[in-house]
């Protein structure tokens, strides 16, 4: 692995007055995360409602970690005569950030500069069965040495954060992989199921709502929650497992949770038929709904979230699977509130943009020399290719 330049300094956590310190400072760092051209110490000082003594300390010590950095003089923009007043900026090559999304034959990761903008997307093979020497080689190929990780994994993982159940991720069972890629990539990693964090990603991109029921419906049905605008793990992060109950079937014909389809293995070419018109292909699909519809109102009416959430490769279908479904889970609720029902903002790689945006929450010390500063989620989808992070297919889904 490539060594890293200089992270920015964590700011001192102790002594009185610590967390007004680093709220005064993570203001100071939205402010110039938000603002299109450098800013100078009076315009953050507006924008934050800070003093301008308490913002000039501020972005000393910032300067001083060298997580933002004095613009070049220039001219000043009030007109008036004497020194320009100074400006400062975020420094993008201060940090870098990755987000990785395990699947079992590949392995896809994303690069970011501190402003979410995409600096390079890769994927690598997993070769006899190595899902680590597939993550080292697609973290290396993207020609950076990330500061903080985050991991979307197709798995239970239990309280500790070791994957305790995978059907793609064999080799990682049982391992804590969080210490394990913190060594290998000397950075700060967080792991997290991929379905929840899909569900993360439609909670900050998608309708405005803080609990939301997500269903992936792909070649598995995975269900994930979202309550008080984040993910509901419960006792032993088992909240939403419904697959984990026995002998638990989606469907009749589903086979180990994988779902089967009168046109074999794809439902693609069955729902453009339904779309088409064709009546068989119409009632096989109203089937599908009404056998999945039950558990979903188990789940909508212990949970009573504001929204549902259809996301994986069949969402794209939109209406086509979104209508029957909506009709036959909303016919069994007797209440007369029903939750709308959407398909994803992003249709294959919500995990991976939840990944990231796990990754600066989580690094958000050595991204920014600040801690808590929240990830700036807007800008995973205004400066990336579209293709990149909503149209690419995800290997294992």
């Amino acid at each position: 692995m490539a060594e890293h330049a200089a992270s920015p300094a964590r700011p001192p956590s102790t002594g009185q007055g610590s967390a007004v310190r680093q709220g005064n400072a993570r203001d100071c760092v939205l402010a110039l995360r938000e603002a299109a051209t450098p800013l100078t110490v009076a315009e953050i000082a507006a924008r934050t409602n800070l003093s301008r003594p308490t913002v000039d300390a501020v972005l000393q010590d910032l300067t001083e970690s060298g997580s933002i950095l004095r613009a070049s003089s220039g001219t000043d923009r009030s007109g008036q005569p004497g020194r320009p007043a100074r400006r400062f900026v975020l420094d993008l090559s201060a940090a870098t950030v990755a987000a990785l999304d395990l699947g079992e034959r590949s392995v896809t990761c994303i690069v970011t500069d501190p402003l979410g903008a995409v600096l390079a997307r890769t994927t690598a093979p997993v070769s006899g069965g190595d899902h680590l020497a597939a993550i080292a080689q697609a973290v290396r190929a993207t020609g950076h040495a990330p500061h903080a990780v985050g991991v979307a994994v197709p798995g239970i993982l239990g309280a500790d954060g070791r994957i305790t159940q995978s059907l793609a991720l064999a080799d990682l069972v049982g391992l804590d992989l969080t210490a394990e890629l913190e060594q290998r990539l000397d950075a700060a990693v967080v792991v997290e199921n991929d379905i929840k964090l899909a569900a993360l990603a439609e909670r900050h991109l998608g309708p405005p709502a803080d609990s939301i029921v997500y269903v992936q419906i792909g070649h598995r049905i995975s269900v994930a929650l979202i309550v008080g605008g984040q993910i509901l793990q419960g006792s032993h992060h088992l909240a939403g497992e419904l697959g984990s109950q026995r002998g638990m079937r989606w469907t009749s014909t589903s086979q180990r949770g994988r779902l089967s389809w009168s046109s074999g293995d794809q439902a693609k070419p069955l729902l453009q038929r339904c779309a088409a018109g064709d009546p068989a292909a119409q009632a096989e699909v109203d089937g599908f709904c009404a056998e999945i519809a039950p558990r979903l109102a188990t789940v909508l009416l212990t949970i009573d979230p504001e929204l549902v959430v259809v996301g994986g490769g069949l969402s794209r279908e939109g209406e086509t699977l979104l209508g029957p479904l909506r009709r036959n889970l909303h016919r069994l609720l007797m209440t007369p509130e029903r939750p709308p029902l959407v398909a994803a903002r992003l249709t294959t790689d919500g995990s991976l943009v939840g990944a990231l945006g796990s990754a600066f929450e989580h690094g958000s010390s050595p991204i920014t020399g600040v801690p808590d500063v929240p990830a700036p989620w807007p800008t995973f989808l205004t400066h990336a290719d579209p293709p990149d992070l909503t149209e690419s297919a995800a290997a294992s889904r």
